[in-house]
């Protein structure tokens, strides 16, 4: 599902649920990744896109691939037949 402001609701979730698992307040995860701490909330809150830099931070904070961030761990393809052709 989609926010009005066109970030998805799985994103929000699931960048709260990581910050939350890593032990970080959102003042510390702003400062690692640079932006201000009311960029972050608005993230957490579904009022701004991120930027790929900051995806990229992001993924360097939590160790792992930023679909994951930004899509969430029940990542499906709608065709999974396709990615077995060449």
């Amino acid at each position: 599902m989609i926010s009005e402001n066109g970030v998805p609701f799985y994103l929000i979730q699931t960048l709260h649920s990581l910050r939350l698992k890593y032990g970080m307040n959102s003042i510390d995860l702003a400062e690692r990744i640079g932006v201000s701490l009311t960029t972050y909330e608005e993230w957490e809150k579904d009022s701004s896109a991120i930027s790929f830099n900051h995806m990229l931070k992001l993924e360097e904070v939590f160790q792992m691939p930023s679909k994951y961030i930004y899509f969430g761990k029940d990542i499906t393809l709608s065709n999974p037949e396709r990615t077995n052709r060449k």
